[in-house]
């Protein structure tokens, strides 16, 4: 699937420290272990 989206937002220096450990630990990119956490969450029908 072709990424068609960009998004940006600003984090704590103590937010940005823990994704960049977790992703020098799993060796992944920081934007793949966002990815992959945003694949976790579920889509809630329209009320």
């Amino acid at each position: 699937m072709a990424r068609q989206r960009k998004m940006q937002f600003n984090v704590t220096e103590d937010e940005y420290q823990i994704i960049k450990e977790y992703s020098e630990k799993k060796q992944l990119s920081m934007a793949e272990i966002l990815r992959d956490y945003i694949k976790t969450l579920t889509l809630t029908s329209k009320k």
